[in-house]
Protein backbone atom coordinates (compact mmCIF):
# COMPACT_ATOMS: atom_id res chain seq x y z
CA UNK A 1 0.00 0.00 0.00
CA UNK A 2 2.91 2.39 0.81
CA UNK A 3 4.14 2.03 -2.45
CA UNK A 4 1.05 2.81 -4.16
CA UNK A 5 0.39 6.16 -2.47
CA UNK A 6 4.13 7.08 -3.61
CA UNK A 7 3.31 9.52 -6.61
CA UNK A 8 7.15 9.81 -8.81
CA UNK A 9 7.68 13.38 -9.51
CA UNK A 10 5.72 14.87 -12.25
CA UNK A 11 7.89 14.76 -16.14
CA UNK A 12 8.92 17.54 -17.92
CA UNK A 13 6.71 18.50 -20.79
CA UNK A 14 8.91 19.60 -23.80
CA UNK A 15 6.53 22.23 -25.05
CA UNK A 16 5.37 23.39 -21.38
CA UNK A 17 6.79 26.86 -22.28
CA UNK A 18 4.61 27.12 -25.56
CA UNK A 19 1.53 26.20 -23.78
CA UNK A 20 2.26 28.72 -21.37
CA UNK A 21 2.94 31.66 -23.35
CA UNK A 22 -0.29 30.86 -25.12
CA UNK A 23 -2.28 30.62 -22.06
CA UNK A 24 -0.88 33.85 -20.70
CA UNK A 25 -0.95 35.30 -24.37
CA UNK A 26 -5.45 34.42 -24.48
CA UNK A 27 -6.40 34.84 -21.25
CA UNK A 28 -10.03 36.03 -22.54
CA UNK A 29 -9.93 32.81 -24.62
CA UNK A 30 -8.82 30.72 -21.40
CA UNK A 31 -11.32 32.35 -19.33
CA UNK A 32 -14.36 31.66 -21.35
CA UNK A 33 -13.57 28.04 -21.48
CA UNK A 34 -14.07 27.67 -18.04
CA UNK A 35 -16.57 30.04 -17.59
CA UNK A 36 -18.65 27.14 -19.83
CA UNK A 37 -17.05 24.38 -17.73
CA UNK A 38 -18.35 26.53 -14.58
CA UNK A 39 -21.92 27.01 -15.48
CA UNK A 40 -22.21 23.18 -16.32
CA UNK A 41 -20.81 22.19 -13.33
CA UNK A 42 -23.28 24.31 -11.76
CA UNK A 43 -26.19 22.89 -13.31
CA UNK A 44 -25.36 19.37 -12.74
CA UNK A 45 -24.90 20.29 -8.77
CA UNK A 46 -28.52 20.46 -7.09
CA UNK A 47 -29.29 21.26 -4.15
CA UNK A 48 -32.28 21.86 -1.97
CA UNK A 49 -30.45 23.24 1.14
CA UNK A 50 -29.30 26.35 0.32
CA UNK A 51 -25.67 24.72 1.31
CA UNK A 52 -22.80 25.66 -0.41
CA UNK A 53 -21.66 22.94 -3.37
CA UNK A 54 -18.28 21.48 -2.76
CA UNK A 55 -16.80 19.22 -5.70
CA UNK A 56 -13.45 17.78 -6.02
CA UNK A 57 -11.52 18.01 -9.34
CA UNK A 58 -9.47 15.10 -10.07
CA UNK A 59 -7.67 12.78 -12.47
CA UNK A 60 -6.58 9.26 -13.15
CA UNK A 61 -3.19 10.05 -13.27
CA UNK A 62 -0.38 12.25 -12.72
CA UNK A 63 0.08 15.22 -15.16
CA UNK A 64 -2.95 15.27 -16.94
CA UNK A 65 -3.62 18.99 -15.74
CA UNK A 66 -6.34 18.65 -12.48
CA UNK A 67 -4.46 21.91 -10.55
CA UNK A 68 -4.42 24.18 -13.26
CA UNK A 69 -8.49 23.46 -13.83
CA UNK A 70 -9.40 23.55 -10.12
CA UNK A 71 -7.17 26.92 -10.17
CA UNK A 72 -9.04 28.34 -12.83
CA UNK A 73 -12.97 27.43 -12.03
CA UNK A 74 -12.16 28.79 -8.91
CA UNK A 75 -10.88 32.07 -10.73
CA UNK A 76 -14.27 31.48 -13.02
CA UNK A 77 -16.45 31.24 -9.70
CA UNK A 78 -15.22 34.04 -8.37
CA UNK A 79 -15.48 36.33 -11.28
CA UNK A 80 -19.19 37.16 -10.10
CA UNK A 81 -18.92 39.32 -7.31
CA UNK A 82 -21.63 37.97 -5.13
CA UNK A 83 -19.67 34.53 -4.58
CA UNK A 84 -17.50 33.26 -1.69
CA UNK A 85 -15.43 30.72 -2.74
CA UNK A 86 -12.71 28.64 -1.47
CA UNK A 87 -9.90 26.97 -3.44
CA UNK A 88 -8.83 23.71 -1.26
CA UNK A 89 -5.49 22.11 -1.47
CA UNK A 90 -6.30 17.89 -1.05
CA UNK A 91 -3.47 16.88 -2.97
CA UNK A 92 -0.98 16.10 -0.22
CA UNK A 93 1.46 14.31 -1.80
CA UNK A 94 2.17 16.17 -4.51
CA UNK A 95 0.56 19.47 -4.08
CA UNK A 96 1.02 22.63 -6.54
CA UNK A 97 -1.08 25.18 -6.08
CA UNK A 98 0.49 27.48 -3.28
CA UNK A 99 3.01 27.26 -6.42
CA UNK A 100 0.56 28.95 -9.09
CA UNK A 101 -0.31 31.22 -6.47
CA UNK A 102 2.92 32.16 -5.21
CA UNK A 103 1.87 31.64 -2.11
CA UNK A 104 3.64 29.46 0.92
CA UNK A 105 2.16 26.25 1.45
CA UNK A 106 1.75 26.40 5.08
CA UNK A 107 0.56 26.70 7.78
CA UNK A 108 -2.69 25.23 6.05
CA UNK A 109 -4.79 22.34 5.69
CA UNK A 110 -2.77 19.64 7.91
CA UNK A 111 -1.87 21.77 9.97
CA UNK A 112 -5.36 22.68 11.08
CA UNK A 113 -6.14 19.13 11.06
CA UNK A 114 -3.42 18.46 13.53
CA UNK A 115 -4.76 21.63 15.76
CA UNK A 116 -1.34 23.26 15.12
CA UNK A 117 -3.19 26.60 13.78
CA UNK A 118 -6.73 27.93 13.82
CA UNK A 119 -9.13 28.56 10.56
CA UNK A 120 -8.01 32.22 9.98
CA UNK A 121 -4.29 31.17 10.33
CA UNK A 122 -4.50 28.78 7.21
CA UNK A 123 -7.65 30.52 5.25
CA UNK A 124 -6.02 33.62 2.76
CA UNK A 125 -8.20 35.72 0.43
CA UNK A 126 -6.80 36.74 -2.89
CA UNK A 127 -8.64 39.97 -3.30
CA UNK A 128 -7.76 40.91 -6.98
CA UNK A 129 -9.26 37.38 -8.19
CA UNK A 130 -12.36 36.98 -5.29
CA UNK A 131 -11.75 33.60 -3.47
CA UNK A 132 -10.08 32.32 -0.59
CA UNK A 133 -8.07 29.42 -0.83
CA UNK A 134 -6.32 26.84 2.15
CA UNK A 135 -3.22 25.63 1.34
CA UNK A 136 -1.96 21.90 1.60
CA UNK A 137 0.07 22.61 4.23
CA UNK A 138 3.36 20.63 6.42
CA UNK A 139 3.79 17.48 4.81
CA UNK A 140 2.90 14.45 6.50
CA UNK A 141 3.71 10.54 6.17
CA UNK A 142 0.07 9.67 5.96
CA UNK A 143 -2.32 11.90 3.95
CA UNK A 144 -4.79 9.44 3.88
CA UNK A 145 -5.33 8.85 7.24
CA UNK A 146 -5.96 12.93 7.31
CA UNK A 147 -8.50 12.95 4.80
CA UNK A 148 -10.39 9.75 5.93
CA UNK A 149 -11.39 11.02 9.44
CA UNK A 150 -14.49 12.27 10.86
CA UNK A 151 -12.50 15.88 11.81
CA UNK A 152 -11.93 16.59 7.96
CA UNK A 153 -15.64 15.25 7.28
CA UNK A 154 -16.65 17.60 9.62
CA UNK A 155 -14.71 20.86 8.38
CA UNK A 156 -16.26 20.19 4.90
CA UNK A 157 -19.77 20.53 6.09
CA UNK A 158 -18.58 23.79 8.14
CA UNK A 159 -17.27 24.83 4.77
CA UNK A 160 -20.37 24.33 3.02
CA UNK A 161 -22.14 26.92 5.38
CA UNK A 162 -19.58 29.14 4.86
CA UNK A 163 -18.72 29.29 1.15
CA UNK A 164 -20.96 28.78 -2.00
CA UNK A 165 -18.88 26.75 -4.03
CA UNK A 166 -15.66 24.74 -2.58
CA UNK A 167 -13.25 23.51 -5.76
CA UNK A 168 -11.23 20.82 -3.96
CA UNK A 169 -8.04 19.78 -5.82
CA UNK A 170 -7.12 16.52 -4.90
CA UNK A 171 -4.22 13.86 -6.23
CA UNK A 172 -5.13 11.39 -9.13
CA UNK A 173 -7.37 8.22 -8.09
CA UNK A 174 -5.98 5.17 -9.95
CA UNK A 175 -2.61 5.99 -7.73
CA UNK A 176 -3.65 7.13 -4.38
CA UNK A 177 -6.83 6.44 -3.26
CA UNK A 178 -7.60 9.58 -0.78
CA UNK A 179 -9.94 11.65 -2.73
CA UNK A 180 -12.07 8.22 -2.60
CA UNK A 181 -12.68 8.32 0.70
CA UNK A 182 -14.39 11.27 1.22
CA UNK A 183 -15.99 12.40 -2.35
CA UNK A 184 -18.89 11.44 -1.34
CA UNK A 185 -19.25 13.71 1.58
CA UNK A 186 -19.01 16.34 -1.82
CA UNK A 187 -21.31 17.02 -3.93
CA UNK A 188 -19.63 15.71 -6.94
CA UNK A 189 -16.58 14.62 -8.96
CA UNK A 190 -14.94 17.10 -12.76
CA UNK A 191 -12.53 14.76 -14.32
CA UNK A 192 -9.71 15.92 -16.27
CA UNK A 193 -8.33 13.84 -19.30
CA UNK A 194 -4.92 15.49 -21.36
CA UNK A 195 -5.52 15.94 -24.50
CA UNK A 196 -3.17 13.16 -26.25
CA UNK A 197 -2.13 11.10 -23.11
CA UNK A 198 -4.75 10.45 -21.02
CA UNK A 199 -6.14 6.45 -22.38
CA UNK A 200 -10.17 5.40 -22.63
CA UNK A 201 -9.26 2.71 -20.41
CA UNK A 202 -8.03 4.67 -17.90
CA UNK A 203 -10.30 7.27 -17.70
CA UNK A 204 -13.31 4.13 -17.87
CA UNK A 205 -11.31 2.84 -14.73
CA UNK A 206 -11.42 6.28 -13.22
CA UNK A 207 -15.19 6.96 -13.44
CA UNK A 208 -15.79 2.96 -12.61
CA UNK A 209 -13.21 4.17 -9.17
CA UNK A 210 -15.16 7.16 -8.29
CA UNK A 211 -18.64 5.55 -8.52
CA UNK A 212 -17.49 2.77 -6.15
CA UNK A 213 -16.55 5.12 -3.87
CA UNK A 214 -19.91 6.96 -4.13
CA UNK A 215 -19.24 9.79 -6.29
CA UNK A 216 -21.34 11.61 -8.53
CA UNK A 217 -19.57 12.19 -12.25
CA UNK A 218 -20.34 15.73 -12.87
CA UNK A 219 -18.29 15.58 -15.77
CA UNK A 220 -15.05 15.26 -17.82
CA UNK A 221 -12.67 18.47 -18.67
CA UNK A 222 -10.89 17.33 -22.06
CA UNK A 223 -7.19 19.59 -20.98
CA UNK A 224 -4.59 20.29 -23.35
CA UNK A 225 -6.12 20.14 -26.69
CA UNK A 226 -3.92 21.01 -29.40
CA UNK A 227 -6.63 22.29 -32.59
CA UNK A 228 -3.51 22.50 -34.79
CA UNK A 229 -4.34 18.90 -35.46
CA UNK A 230 -7.83 19.13 -36.01
CA UNK A 231 -7.82 22.07 -38.34
CA UNK A 232 -9.57 24.78 -36.28
CA UNK A 233 -6.93 27.04 -35.78
CA UNK A 234 -3.61 27.42 -33.35
CA UNK A 235 -3.22 26.82 -29.68
CA UNK A 236 -4.98 24.89 -27.06
CA UNK A 237 -7.97 24.84 -25.56
CA UNK A 238 -10.08 23.30 -23.19
CA UNK A 239 -13.59 21.04 -23.38
CA UNK A 240 -16.43 20.17 -20.78
CA UNK A 241 -18.51 16.95 -21.27
CA UNK A 242 -19.56 13.69 -20.31
CA UNK A 243 -19.40 10.95 -22.79
CA UNK A 244 -17.92 7.68 -22.60
CA UNK A 245 -18.33 5.21 -25.67
CA UNK A 246 -18.34 1.39 -25.46
CA UNK A 247 -15.87 1.27 -27.91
Amino acid sequence: MAKRNRLQPRRLDPKSDQKIEHVNKNKEQVREYFNNARINIDYSIIKEDGSGKSFIITSGLQAEGKSFCALNLARSYGSITENKVLLLECDLHAPKLHRYLNVPSKPGLTDFLSNKNNFSEICSYNREENFHVITSGTRVPNPSVFLSGKFFRSLLEKLEKQFNYIVIDTPPVLQVTDACSFVAYTDGAVIVTRAGESTKPNLKLTIDTLTKAQATILGVILNDVDFTKKGYGYGYGYGYGYRIDED
